[in-house]
């Protein structure tokens, strides 16, 4: 467990992987493999589980958009203007849960035959706090009534206060007032937890320009981002496990101290973030009418959204030569703080 947090928590592949990797303690179960974690949990477990993780990721992604409302004017080179930095934010998990209760999940087997899997009569544990495993959970087999198979249930995976996420982006400006960013992450290889790649898009528009001799820069922009992950191939989850995507609008404002490198922000934005989740879910059954047994295997999918939907934030921004540093703090369901280094052309 401590491992999986080291190994994982300080990149962007991490929290993408811990959305929908529940560990296992289970001895038959490589409990270092992705698709082998979620191969023994049902959907409504894995979907009141990972919400919370499903909720930073949202708050995590959707910020860091902007350091100020100028667009153009940032940078030494005349007409043209180039960022490239990172900003790492994070989310705060203090109002996340970290315990629900359900009694079972139904798996469709196929052949017309369901699995129950029966879960222990206590609060069982989210991704994020210090709970401990509630035990196992019974397979039964909804026909026969009877127990099939047994699998452990995870504990919580990480207790932190705030869940860190690193984002790398390039902007360039402008045309008629008008600049645009991208992030990009190719598709990345993690050991045995498969693949990452991410892929963002902001527009920015200039609203100052349009209002001689106004005291502030004043801009609008909008945001699309999309991140996939993928199982490692010599798992039973080895295609596409999540497939999550979001966009944001925003209102921005800002102002520079005329004597200093520096420039205060703010902005206003309303955001939407959701993924989808498709595993396999693998279970050691009894043939009925005999004693031999066999793996049944049964398709799981489900949907979350992002509890962030509306975020307000303040931030200051200094510029030292060529060298852009910014921070700021954002209020919404899960809060967020972000931090900024990027060189500006």
């Amino acid at each position: 467990m401590h491992t999986l947090q080291a190994r994982l928590l300080p990149f962007l592949i991490a929290l993408a992987a811990l959305l929908v990797a529940p560990p296992s303690q289970a001895q038959d179960r490589d409990v270092d493999e992705l698709g082998g974690a979620l191969s023994g949990i049902g959907q409504q477990y894995a979907d009141n589980y990972t919400q919370p993780i499903t909720d930073a990721l949202g708050a995590n992604l959707n910020a860091g958009l902007f350091r100020t409302a100028e667009v153009g004017g940032e940078g030494v080179i005349p007409v043209i203007d180039l960022y490239v930095g990172v900003a790492g934010t994070g989310a705060l998990t203090a109002g996340s849960s970290e315990s629900f209760q359900l009694t079972n999940d139904v798996i469709e087997a196929g052949n017309g035959r369901q699995l129950r899997i029966e879960y222990p009569n206590t609060d069982l544990p989210t991704a994020f706090g210090e709970n401990e495993s509630p035990g196992s959970a019974d397979i039964i087999d909804v026909q026969t009534d009877t127990k099939v198979d047994e699998v452990p249930l995870p504990s919580s995976l990480i207790d932190t206060p705030i869940a860190p996420l690193a984002v790398p982006q390039i902007g360039a400006g402008t045309v008629l007032g008008t600049d645009a960013q991208v992030r990009f992450l190719p598709e990345t290889s993690i050991s045995d937890y498969g693949s990452v790649s991410l892929f963002g898009l902001s527009v920015r528009h200039s609203i100052s320009q349009y209002i001689p001799l106004s005291p502030v820069n004043l801009a609008v922009q909008g945001t699309w981002q999309s991140l996939s992950l993928s199982g490692s191939d010599d798992s039973i989850n080895s295609g596409e496990i999540v497939d999550a995507s979001g966009w944001a609008l925003n209102a921005q404002v800002s102002k520079s101290v005329p004597v200093a490198p520096i420039t205060f922000y703010g902005g206003l934005q309303y955001e939407q973030f959701g993924v989808d989740v498709g595993y396999t879910f693998e279970a050691t059954t009894n043939q009925r009418g005999n004693s031999q047994t066999s793996t049944t295997t049964s398709t799981v999918s489900f949907e979350q959204d992002a509890s962030n939907n509306v975020r307000a934030l303040a931030g200051v921004s200094v510029t030292l030569a060529v060298i852009q540093l910014n921070v700021d703090y954002a209020l919404a369901h899960n809060n967020t703080v972000t931090a900024g280094v990027g060189i500006t052309l």
